[in-house]
């Protein structure tokens, strides 16, 4: 997969260019939605569908990202045919209809590779500002490619469209690991048992741990995504589950039961040098790493109700985290180290997802009267989004959120239940 691309700056004055260029600073007190149109993407001749699947492809990302507002292209009064190039512009028409972003892309399709030469314009200073010469085999990847792409741009931070998220679907015969593209689509079954839960990335995006009874009793197994070859990783006394894998591979947290006492272990990334972090008589589960190795989050019911703890690495200094509710439960440790989402339950005995500092501040809902469970939290690997399992249409299925709540879109339609959403590593 090759793929090139060039920052274009003005000739002159480059200094005055890049001071110039507009950025989305992604939680700032006056934060809004950038404006941006994405014009209908040009053809080659025999490219025309592939144009318009790119073109869908992009205007959907941007909408999820929740950091642009995608401009209606009804509104639009600038012809079909304008060309992609600054010189072929009337930015004024764009600045008529309030864009303050650009998109324009010309699409051609050869021996069965779909490849976009688009640029990115900044419509007030009538200038382009991103050139890129996208090639990825198939319109969805060239799509989810380019939206990245300008979401690096303005943000200075990777996106997120070309990554994967696994989760569990209920089959006929048990269940099934299943890897989705981020947008829902393009479903690949990794693996089939009979009871398979809570998946968990390796780093590298080459394979997922999780929980599995093919030896009997639950246990963490392994799958390498490019052989399917299965393993055991770790089992511990009557019970070991939920897998979590450091931020470096090295190693894998999860919880285990030994004598009927359910406590927190790490060991080696291969299972070897198992060892026990938590020793309190109550139950303890559902580890989730600090993004730089030091802390893990879990779950305690310590206190008399399931709520999340934080302690360092090594099991020292153990602390609780909330003290709102009475059921808390899936911490997940955002990648920017910022925030831990988890799932609790309301007084209705609702299930919804929130979000809290590791310092133990105010829990914020990012969910509230979207059907009666929201839960599952995973983090997209740049942190600015979450994804989780959600009935609001019936069906536990997908949904991905802004931080905020404020943008969610259910992702998948399965006629099958889907829950233990994993968003995987930054790659493919």
């Amino acid at each position: 997969m090759n793929r090139k691309l060039a920052l274009a700056a003005l000739a002159l004055f480059p200094a005055l260019a890049l001071a110039q260029a507009a950025r989305i600073e992604v939680g700032a007190p006056n934060f809004k939605p950038l404006p941006i149109a994405v014009a209908p993407f040009l053809a080659d001749p025999g490219a025309e569908a592939a144009a318009a699947e790119v073109h869908q492809l992009v205007v959907w990302d941007l909408q999820v990202s929740g950091l642009f507002q995608v401009i209606d292209e009804k509104s639009f009064l600038a012809p079909a045919t304008e060309g992609i190039t600054a010189g072929e512009i009337a930015y004024q028409r764009w600045t008529d209809v309030g864009a303050q972003g650009l998109v324009k892309a010309r699409v051609r399709s050869s021996a069965g590779e779909v490849a976009a030469n688009a640029r990115l314009h900044e419509v007030a200073a009538g200038r382009e500002v991103l050139a890129s010469d996208v090639r990825g085999g198939t319109a969805r990847v060239v799509a989810h490619q380019l939206a990245d792409e300008i979401v690096r741009y303005y943000t200075r931070e990777p996106g997120v469209f070309s990554t994967r998220i696994a989760a569990v679907r209920n089959g006929r015969n048990g269940r099934e690991l299943v890897v989705y593209d981020a947008d829902g689509r393009s479903s690949e079954v990794i693996l089939q048992d009979k009871i398979i839960l809570l998946p968990s990335w390796r780093p590298d995006g080459t394979a997922i741990a999780f929980t599995s009874y093919r030896g009997g009793r639950p246990e963490i197994w392994m799958v390498e995504l490019g052989t399917r070859q299965v393993r055991k990783l770790a089992s511990v006394g009557e019970l070991s589950t939920a897998p979590s894998w450091s931020p470096d591979g090295s190693k894998i947290a999860f919880a285990a039961s030994q004598g009927g006492n359910s406590d927190i272990y790490v060991a080696s990334a291969d299972g070897s040098g198992v060892q026990r972090l938590t020793r309190d008589p109550a139950t303890d589960g559902s580890p989730s790493w600090s993004p730089d190795g030091r802390q893990i989050a879990f779950v305690s019911n310590r206190s008399g109700n399931p709520h999340i703890f934080v302690m360092n690495a090594d099991g020292s200094g153990q602390r609780r985290l909330t003290f709102q509710g009475n059921y808390n439960q899936t911490p997940r440790w955002s990648p920017r180290g910022d925030l831990i989402a988890f799932t609790a339950r309301d007084e209705r005995r609702a299930f919804d997802i929130f979000v809290i500092t590791p310092d133990g501040g105010r829990a914020r809902r990012v969910t509230q009267d979207q059907g009666r469970t929201n839960w599952e939290p995973s983090w997209a690997p740049n942190g600015r989004l979450l994804a989780f399992a959600s009935d609001r249409n019936g069906r536990m299925q997908l949904v991905v959120s802004t931080v905020d709540g404020e943008r969610q879109t259910v992702i998948t339609a399965e006629p099958q239940d889907l829950q233990n959403p994993a968003w995987g590593p930054l790659g493919r």
